[in-house]
């Protein structure tokens, strides 16, 4: 009888061990809300031309290449972006994907993009160089029909001299700018990015760019399209979770009381749970300040690097805390598969680890 009781008592202790392993979705969401913030990056290029001169844009598209061509820059028009981002230390240091605050371009594109721009100016250049060319040809026939006509009084003379001189000084202005186009060599320039890194925190009020505090870029590993930035104060507000980077996956390691709760119960890694900021402050925007949003799924696929899961997601999810049903950090969002929004890449945690010990 006492071996049966204490069989049963050791029961009930396993079971009274594992009851308080996992935690509810509601208590998850509770925990790590305050941990999370908005990521809002401000940015333009500068292209020093190989001729001395300067241009800048706002963003670079693929399909439609730069985009806010200016000549000036104060006259540049700012690129905003958005991502998320989460604590990790009480220093003010956020996690985030690489891409959301640094330059994803490479130089070679936007050269492609600067000859083409070069190369529609020239054309633009040439054509107005002929259209002044012929109107040039029109005013010293008439020039020359004047002096030696007595028909065209002086006053009608001079202002035929005046015309065929200015669009003689336009036509060399004309030839002078595309022998300029010409000489520039598109390879040669130099691509510098500007951008300003900022964070506001979660359910709090966002009106304009001044409810953001400044961040910079403490750490990239554009390769595993991860980022550390960090508040200029270095100091991470008391009431914000901070969010732990284990030694060990989570994913692959399992302490006695998950092991024992994975047997008899549910794997702490059986669901994944995601906050984030889909769209920007588009979504998050409400009655009582911007709201990040927690959604759950599946692990779908794991690799050595990556886990693809079914936790749905938009653009500005990016750096979202990827957790599982203990609260641990086992990913960070970084992509989606082309227009799903049903299954998503996140960066193994790992990777997190390794940059945070370089």
């Amino acid at each position: 009888m006492k071996k049966f009781l204490a069989i049963i008592t050791g029961l009930v202790s396993i079971l009274a061990m594992t009851s308080c392993s996992n935690m509810s979705e509601q208590d998850i969401e509770k925990e790590i809300a305050s941990g999370v913030v908005l990521v809002q990056n401000q940015s333009y290029y500068e292209v020093d031309l190989s001729n001395g001169a300067k241009i800048f844009f706002s963003n670079f598209d693929e399909k439609e290449g730069i985009n806010g061509l200016a000549t000036d820059e104060d006259s540049v028009e700012v690129s905003t972006s958005y991502g998320t981002g989460f604590f990790i230390s009480e220093d003010g240091k956020i996690v985030t994907n690489a891409h959301v605050v640094s330059n994803t371009i490479e130089d070679k594109d936007v050269n492609k993009s600067v000859a083409e721009i070069i190369e529609a100016l020239k054309d633009i250049t040439l054509s107005s160089y002929n259209e002044y060319q012929e109107k040039h040809e029109t005013a010293v026939n008439a020039y020359n029909y004047a002096n030696y006509s007595d028909e065209v009084s002086y006053e009608d003379f001079y202002k035929l001299r005046d015309i065929k001189d200015a669009l003689e000084e336009k036509c060399e202005e004309y030839a002078a700018t595309y022998e300029a186009l010409s000489n520039i060599n598109p390879s040669e320039s130099d691509i510098k990015y500007h951008n300003k890194i900022s964070i506001a925190y979660n359910d709090t009020y966002v009106t304009s760019t001044t409810d953001f505090s400044s961040c910079v870029v403490a750490k990239l590993d554009t390769e595993h399209d991860l980022a550390i930035i960090q508040l200029k104060d270095k100091k991470t507000p008391e009431d914000k979770y901070i969010f732990t980077v284990e030694e060990e996956d989570p994913l692959e390691v399992y302490n006695l009381k998950e092991n024992i709760t994975k047997k008899i119960s549910e794997d702490k890694n059986s669901k994944l749970f995601m906050m984030s900021f889909n769209l920007g402050p588009t979504l998050a925007m409400t009655k009582e300040g911007i709201k990040s949003q927690f959604n759950s799924g599946t692990i779908s696929q794991r690799t050595d690097d990556r886990l693809m899961y079914s936790i749905p997601a938009l653009p500005g999810s990016s750096g979202s805390p990827v957790v599982n049903l203990r609260g641990q950090l086992v990913a960070i969002n970084y992509a989606g598969i082309n227009t799903t929004q049903s299954f998503n890449y996140g960066i193994r945690v790992k990777h997190l680890r390794n940059l945070i010990m370089k």
